[in-house]
């Protein structure tokens, strides 16, 4: 077969274009710092990647649900702890108010301290954690407690029930709020039962009233528990997820991102074939007459 010029100069443009793509190729990734930038560049690993971000975009929601959860446990555990400590006090003033020495005068005092008590203790069920009633149940927007105009008794809302989970991984979901009704209903009676004692000035049924307020105090103190043991499930589960967060992005990176050293020898390695390429092509394509005639 005879080889033409023509012949050799269209091989020789095709490999110059084939190297001056390799060469722009290097330098796309090297300003990218992407190695596979479309699915045309690897499509396995640009598959693997699009998974892996949704991975991570998955992470980092649960990241966020944990930290929501944790946060509305706190202040749940905050409350709860508040409310125990309110209630030991009033435990102390009952115990003092079944003395028989005591005067009229001396239990309406104490009366009016557990009536500023139970105030207080209305406002601990009625906490809120961003324009949400902790103990509401889905009921969120409306407190769990009101003072009844009529019989100015503390009243449990109707609508406060229900349990707010949140998802914290694939199949794993966990129940963050205490019911209000669980807690403090009982505890109102027993403190406003109290009330009543003083205010007939009954030092004889007070003590009997102390057992009611142990209840209440256990009871303050089962939930505090439990939440306990939800913030330690909550702080193992962020210690994974952050675990993972780490290990899910740096095998993102070694899925698409370039190895700096690696491409920049290679290509240093192209542009001396390009160079090449442009020299034997300066040999290759001989001048003709129309050259000599411009």
């Amino acid at each position: 077969m005879r080889i033409t010029q023509g012949m050799i100069t269209e091989a020789f443009m095709r490999n110059l274009s084939y190297n001056l793509k390799k060469l722009n190729d290097k330098e796309d990734m090297l300003s990218s710092g992407k190695r596979v930038r479309r699915p045309s560049d690897d499509p396995v690993s640009a598959i693997l990647a699009m998974r892996l971000r949704n991975t991570l975009s998955g992470i980092e929601q649960y990241n966020k649900n944990v930290n929501d959860a944790l946060t509305w446990l706190k202040n749940t555990e905050s409350a709860l702890a508040n409310t125990g400590d309110i209630l030991q006090r009033i435990r102390e003033l009952t115990v003092n108010a079944a003395n028989d020495t005591l005067t009229p005068e001396d239990r309406q005092t104490i009366l009016d301290e557990v009536s500023q008590l139970k105030l207080q203790i209305l406002q601990e069920a009625n906490t809120s954690y961003n324009n949400r009633y902790l103990f509401g149940g889905y009921a969120t927007d409306q407190p769990p407690f009101y003072i009844d105009s009529i019989t100015g008794k503390i009243t449990a809302n109707t609508s406060a029930t229900g349990t707010l989970k949140y998802n914290l991984g694939m199949n794993n979901n966990m129940d963050v709020n205490v019911l209000g009704t669980d807690v403090f209903s009982d505890l109102f009676t027993t403190v406003e039962s109290i009330e009543s004692d003083l205010k007939l000035n009954d030092a004889s049924v007070l003590s009997g009233r102390l057992t009611d307020l142990d209840n209440a105090i256990n009871i303050v103190l089962k939930y505090r528990s439990q939440i306990g043991a939800k913030s330690n499930r909550l702080d193992a589960t962020k210690s994974r997820l952050e675990s993972n967060e780490i290990d899910y992005t740096d095998l993102l990176s070694k899925t698409e991102d370039v190895d700096v050293a690696k491409t920049i020898m290679d290509l240093k390695m192209d542009e001396n074939v390009y160079r090449a390429s442009l020299a034997v092509g300066a040999r290759i394509i001989q001048p003709t007459l129309v050259d000599f005639l411009r």
